[in-house]
This record gives C-alpha cells, sequence and structure tokens, in this order.
C-alpha cells in the first residue's frame, strides 16, 4: 500500500490537472504513464492488468475498469490512481476509457510495420515486457514489441472497434510487467521539457518587450491591415510537372495575381509530412492578392496520399527516405519551370520559401543549410527519444548515401521555417551555412517538433553564430537585422488541430478543445505578408510590422505573438536558468 501511495504522489505531482506553468506538457506526460499503466500491463485470462516495481507487484482488474467506464463506479484497486484526479477529470479518464478508434486491423497492421512504427513498437516493447514463466526457470521479462502489435491488430478486428478496453481483452500473452521506474523517467523528461519549454518562452517574451522599447516608434492603429485580402484578382492553376531529369513527377497550385504591368516576385509553399499542397491554399491565395506569384507544392513521397497509401496496404513506409533530396529540388525545379514558362509573369530572380514542419526542413535547405550526418548520428544514438518526436523523421535521414548534399538556390532571397524539424539533421554547423534572410516560427503547445528544442535553441545557433556552444566559425555571418524568431502561444504543430484529427481520427475529434483559431490566422497573413513584402519584394515600407513592439500591440491572449531579432546561447541558458554545458545535456535529454 506504501508503494501504492507512492505512485500516487507521483502521479498528482506529475498530474496536468494541477495547476503548472505549462499544462500541456504536465498533461501529456501524465496521459503517458497513465496509458501505459491502463493499457500495457500484465494480463491473465483478460481478467487482471499488472504492473510492478521490483518484486512488489499491483493490479487492477480489467472488471473495475469496466465497470468504471460503463457506470462510474470507482473499485478499490482503481481508488489509488484516480484519488489525485479531480471529479471533471476523472469523467475525462473514464470518457477515454470508453474511446473507440476508427483504425481498422490493416491499418495498424500497416502503421506498425513502417520503420517509424517499428521504432516506437521496439521502444514501447522494452518499457513494457512480456512475462514469461518457462517451467521450471524463473521469470524472464522478454520485449513485447510483436505482442503489443498483436493485441492492437486483434483489437481492431473485434466488433466494437480498437479501445482500450479491447486491446486488454485481447492481449495474447499472460502476463506484461511495465518498467514503472522507466515509466515515470519518461515522464519526468517530459513534463521537465514543458517547464523549459514554459521558461524560454517567457525568456522570449521578456526580450522582445526589450527590443520593443529600442526600436522606432510606431502607431499600429494607424497602419494598414495586411490580413485583409489585397487588390488584386487571383487566378487558380493547377499544373502536373514532370522532372525528366529525376523521373519525378509531382502537382503544384499556382495561385496567379491578375492585372500586374511587370513580372511579380514568387513564393513557394512546402506542406508537412502527411499533408498536402491545401495545407497553404488560403495563404497562398492571400499572397497572391498582394501582388506574388504564389505556388503551393505537392511532394509526393511524404504527402496524405503516400500516408493513406500505407494505411491502405499499397506501400511500406509513409514516406520516401529521398524526400529529404527530392522535397528541396521539388521547389528549385518549379523556379525552373516558371522562368520557361512563364517569364512575363513571375521573377524568378526575387523568390521566397514557406514551409511547415517537413517542409520547414525544405525551405531551410534551400537557403543554405546542409545536413551534418555526423552530428545526426551522435543525436540518434540513443534511440527514440519521447521528448521529441521529431527525431523519428529525422533520423531516418541516416539511410541516405552518405555525401555532401547542397540544395542551396541563389535564386531564394527568404526562408521561413514554420515548427521546422532541423535541430539534428542540420546541427550547429549546418544551420550556419545558411547566408539567406530567414524567419523560424515556434509554438507553445507543439509536442511534436519542440519548440526548445527544434526552433528556439537552433535560432540561436543563426542568430549568434560566433558565440555560445559553437566550436566554428562562419565564413560569413549574415546581418542579424535578416533574422527573425516567432514564437506564438496557445497553439500546437498545426493550427487547426481539430481538422487535423478529423482527417486521421475521427472519433477522437471530440477530445480537442474548441479554440478560436482565426486570430491565430490572421496573425500568421500579417507576418509572412510582411516578411515577403520586406525581403523578397525589397519593399522596406513594411519592415514596421516586423517589430517586436508591433507584434505585442496586436496579438492578444492566449495567442500572443513574440518576435525576437536574436538569441545568444548564453541568454537562452540564462532562460531555462541552467548553466552551460548541463543546459545542453538537459535540453537533448535522452531515453
Amino acid at each position: 500500500m506504501a508503494m501504492t501511495t507512492e505512485i500516487t504522489k507521483h502521479f498528482s505531482r506529475l498530474s496536468p490537472f494541477q495547476p503548472k506553468t505549462n499544462r500541456l506538457f504536465g498533461w501529456f506526460g501524465s496521459l503517458t504513464v497513465w496509458t501505459i499503466l491502463m493499457t500495457i500491463g500484465s494480463v491473465r485470462a483478460a481478467e487482471r492488468v499488472e504492473f510492478g516495481i521490483g518484486p512488489i507487484e499491483f493490479g487492477i482488474s480489467v472488471k473495475e475498469l469496466e465497470t468504471y467506464a460503463k457506470q462510474g463506479d470507482i473499485g478499490k484497486e482503481l481508488e489509488p490512481f484516480l484519488s489525485s484526479i479531480e471529479p471533471k477529470d476523472r469523467e475525462y479518464v473514464r470518457q477515454f476509457l470508453k474511446l473507440n478508434s476508427d483504425f481498422t486491423p490493416l491499418q495498424v497492421s500497416q502503421f506498425f510495420r513502417s520503420a517509424v512504427g517499428e521504432k516506437i513498437l521496439i521502444y514501447a516493447g522494452d518499457l513494457v515486457q512480456s512475462v514469461r514463466v518457462p517451467e521450471p526457470k524463473p521469470k524472464r521479462n522478454v520485449n513485447s514489441a510483436k505482442a503489443i502489435r498483436t493485441g492492437l491488430i486483434a483489437a481492431a478486428a473485434a466488433p466494437e472497434g480498437l479501445s482500450l478496453l479491447t486491446f486488454l481483452r485481447k492481449y495474447p500473452a499472460p502476463t506484461l510487467r511495465l518498467n514503472v521506474e522507466k515509466g515515470f523517467e519518461i515522464a519526468n523528461k517530459i513534463d521537465k521539457l514543458g517547464k523549459e519549454t514554459e521558461r524560454a518562452i517567457s525568456g522570449v517574451e521578456q526580450l522582445s518587450s526589450t527590443l520593443a522599447k529600442s526600436e522606432p516608434k510606431i502607431e499600429p492603429a494607424a497602419m494598414a491591415n495586411l490580413a485583409i485580402p489585397g487588390k488584386y484578382p487571383v487566378k487558380l492553376q493547377t499544373e502536373i510537372l514532370r522532372d525528366s531529369r529525376r523521373n519525378r513527377q509531382f502537382t503544384a497550385d499556382f495561385y496567379l495575381p491578375q492585372g500586374l504591368s511587370q513580372p511579380a516576385p514568387v513564393v513557394v509553399f512546402s506542406h508537412g509530412l502527411a499533408s498536402d499542397r491545401q495545407h497553404f491554399a488560403a495563404t497562398a491565395r492571400h499572397l497572391a492578392s498582394h501582388g506574388f506569384v504564389a505556388v503551393t507544392v505537392e511532394h509526393p513521397g511524404s504527402n496524405l496520399q503516400k500516408f493513406k497509401n500505407l494505411l491502405a496496404g499499397s506501400s511500406k513506409e509513409m514516406f520516401d527516405v529521398s524526400e529529404f533530396i527530392d522535397r528541396p529540388q521539388d521547389v528549385s525545379y518549379i523556379l525552373d519551370d516558371l522562368g520557361r514558362r512563364m517569364p512575363a509573369i513571375a521573377n524568378v530572380q526575387q523568390v521566397g520559401v514557406i514551409g511547415h514542419s517537413f517542409g520547414g526542413y525544405t525551405a531551410l535547405s534551400l537557403a543554405g543549410a546542409t545536413i551534418d550526418f555526423d552530428y545526426l548520428t551522435k543525436e540518434c544514438s540513443q534511440g527514440f527519444n519521447t521528448t521529441n518526436a521529431s527525431l523519428l523523421l529525422q533520423c531516418e535521414a541516416l539511410k541516405l548515401p552518405r555525401q555532401a548534399y547542397n540544395f542551396r538556390d541563389d535564386r531564394i532571397k527568404l526562408a521561413v521555417a514554420i515548427n521546422p524539424i532541423e535541430s539534428s539533421i542540420f546541427g550547429p554547423k549546418g544551420m550556419a551555412k545558411i547566408q539567406t534572410p530567414v524567419a523560424i516560427a515556434a509554438s507553445s503547445e507543439d509536442v511534436v517538433a519542440s519548440a526548445v528544442l527544434e526552433q528556439i535553441e537552433p535560432f540561436s545557433w543563426i542568430a549568434s553564430p560566433v558565440s555560445g556552444r559553437a566550436t566554428f566559425t562562419p565564413a560569413r555571418a549574415s546581418p542579424l537585422e535578416n533574422r527573425y524568431l516567432f514564437v506564438a502561444r496557445g497553439v500546437g504543430h498545426v493550427t487547426d488541430v481539430r481538422s487535423f484529427i478529423r482527417a486521421f481520427m475521427p472519433s477522437l475529434e471530440s477530445l480537442i478543445p474548441d479554440k478560436n483559431i482565426e486570430p491565430l490566422k490572421a496573425y500568421s497573413r500579417i507576418f509572412i505578408l510582411a516578411l515577403v513584402q520586406t525581403h523578397v519584394a525589397n519593399k522596406n515600407n513594411y519592415r514596421p510590422y516586423l517589430q517586436a513592439g508591433y507584434a505585442i500591440s496586436i496579438s492578444k491572449s492566449p495567442n500572443q505573438v513574440s518576435i525576437l531579432r536574436s538569441l545568444t546561447a548564453e541568454q537562452l541558458d540564462n532562460m531555462l536558468q541552467l548553466e552551460p554545458p548541463i543546459a545542453k545535456m538537459n535540453v537533448r535529454s535522452r531515453d
């Protein structure tokens, strides 16, 4: 009972239902441990879920879980785990127990047979081990990856569908032992990252406020609203492009402003993994209405259709590793094509590239960032990192032929990377090769590409390239006035989370809080338009929109936006309240 009390105290300390500086990461950490404890334990004849610390075993009967899910009655075994949770949040757990997913057995099987799915399973199988009792030999723990996959597939095939309870009923092994110490270690790391994220974002806000006081005075209320459409009618033209040199075919949407008297600057948009060219459709149309030729490209080896093909059984992987090479080359090919076919419409010597997530990698590659295989190998050598899910994607680049890749395109005058995955694949040396004006955007609630790990720290590598942890000196440092860090509160890896969940897991949509995302969309239109007008169209009268003071004046809670123009490693360490080199180790904590 004492051990149960200790676990309950730990649960309470990590619980998102207690006041936290960052509720999201606390919730994620607690939910991780809770889900593991509930879903993957020792099941004997589908009667109990058991786990233990050393020789001490605990259990919760499946019958108790079913009774609680159906009637809300808390049994004596379940009570210690729910005692620290507020009544309203107990109901949330109850609904989670009853929640059925929409995944079919084929989809579950396909995902967990992909390279990324295999990594997740192997990691989970080490954390949650099957206990074999081959008499007369003593118990031994074995990796349960295959058993987990079998249970998930069988549960998905059940008439009621895949859920927590059906998984417990279908789990094939008689006994599982959860490595509780490991589970708590993971939860602590996630909780720690959440606190560091809050400190870093608060620090960015303080530096941004200080910066605003030193900037030229502006009157935001008297400035034009860049969120509203421009004066030009827009024509949408969809093209299927064929690059014979690479034997590659892909689709792009061209948003063409009508009524221009001279060739317009160009902006190309690159979507993220398992997304498509529609992701940036509204933003592309907005820029076109202001006089830019905007192009949204669809990368066929990493788009939504590729992911659907995986789930349907017609593809083995959710993306092709060659996309690390093909994506930036897709953009360069579009510029070549525009120059040949539309020289009177598009000025391909004045180009901006904007990308989200994997598209952020694309944008930074075109700006000059290079893959650092030595750094990536080191970062990926310690296995799956629960605090940085983006490494599941980045580490796949180690399958590329190991050679120097340079995708820099001198026609690119601005790169905007929104929630990019970049830290490990480029590293400090690769990022320092960027000479093009660049903006990096981070989100406070991003649990896919952590704001601290993937955006804020890498920004310090390019916004203060000759100081801090970097042990190199770039050949030529660009002026810091061409560096921007945007940090937004109240948003995750994607702005419209409900629509994203609806596309993949409709049954989970009800769990996503309904947020007003219109302010965030408006801020995005404003700052992206100001960036491309300033650095692609060379219109300096738009620079006031990029001042820290302007962002502070127009953005309101809960979606405050902060802008920084420089950040040193020492400033970041101070934000995290850590001393180097410990800060580096903690920020990049490994499992």
